[in-house]
């Protein structure tokens, strides 16, 4: 076997679907590769993948140097991505390249239906990246628990804020149910919590909950004006830190999410559903640290 043959075999092993961002399939492609060959480098890595023997790879994977449209094109060429991986991979490309929110939106929108046909054999992983894609599942599912909760479609879809239609209601409960977050009762028809959790695997993990993340956002950003002040509580805060601090930040950032769950199950006779995002990103970039 030829040494490309060799290259496409061993990378043909990586599933360019299973990444939310191309940097990060390029170096587990470079992984599998070097795992294969042993002695293997990020030169060889760019000769093989036609940028001639400089480090220019490397300069991508680890964020210091974008990888263009038509390098993309060249890359699924040598790796012979086809189909729905090629364009997968092209779409990854020039979704991180946009600096158009409109554009990056209905590429994600492309990525996502993408890895929906993938899995759409797969019948529980099609149902856990349905959940997330929707912010209205989790609303419902949380709803279960609250004494106001009903399971007329009609009735629960005009509970919540923003009202959804009540034929989404219906799919949604009967999501929520093949997920088996739900049970029904055959005889009365109405449906009950089952307290089970729903959980991502790799293969969809970082595509659906970046989307259930980006749709919370959206809400967070609307309730500004369609929700009174004295119901929600919107506030930021800007600070400088060193940057050897972020761990221990985002440390009690999860102490304070977690007391926030504990302090919901401890409550007794729910009637309301909030949502809490968490926010802590930078605003300017660390002249020390590496890309």
């Amino acid at each position: 076997m030829s040494h490309a043959k060799l290259i496409v075999a061993i990378a043909s092993r990586v599933s360019v679907s299973r990444f939310l961002d191309y940097k990060e399939y390029l170096q587990a492609v470079y992984e599998a590769i070097k795992q294969e060959l042993g002695k293997y480098s990020y030169l060889n890595f760019s000769d093989d993948l036609g940028f001639s023997k400089t480090n220019v790879l490397h300069l991508i994977i680890k964020g210091k140097r974008p990888l263009t449209s038509k390098a993309a094109v060249r890359i699924a060429d040598i790796l012979q991505l086809g189909g729905k991986d090629r364009k997968y991979f092209e779409d990854l490309v020039a979704y991180h390249n946009s600096r158009d929110s409109m554009e990056r939106e209905l590429l994600f929108q492309d990525l996502l239906e993408l890895k929906t046909k993938e899995v759409r054999s797969e019948d529980a992983l099609l149902a856990q990246l349905e959940f997330f894609s929707e912010w209205y599942h989790s609303a419902i599912y949380e709803l279960c628990f609250t004494q106001n909760f009903t399971s007329d479609p009609k009735q629960l879809a005009a509970q919540l804020t923003p009202r959804i239609r009540p034929e989404q209601a219906r799919k949604s409960l009967e999501l929520l149910e093949r997920l088996n977050l739900v049970s029904r009762d055959p005889e009365t028809g109405t449906y009950k919590p089952t307290h089970s959790r729903i959980s991502t695997g790799d293969e969809i993990a970082s595509l659906a909950i970046t989307r259930y993340h980006q749709r919370m956002i959206e809400l967070g950003k609307e309730s500004l004006t369609s929700i009174q002040a004295q119901a929600r509580d919107v506030s930021s805060v800007s600070i400088a830190i060193p940057s050897s601090l972020l761990p221990e930040i985002k440390k009690e950032i999860s102490v304070f999410r977690k007391k926030l769950l504990s302090m919901a199950e401890q409550a007794q006779n729910a009637d309301v559903v909030y949502q809490t995002n968490i926010q802590f990103f930078p605003l300017s970039r660390d002249k020390g640290a590496k890309s």
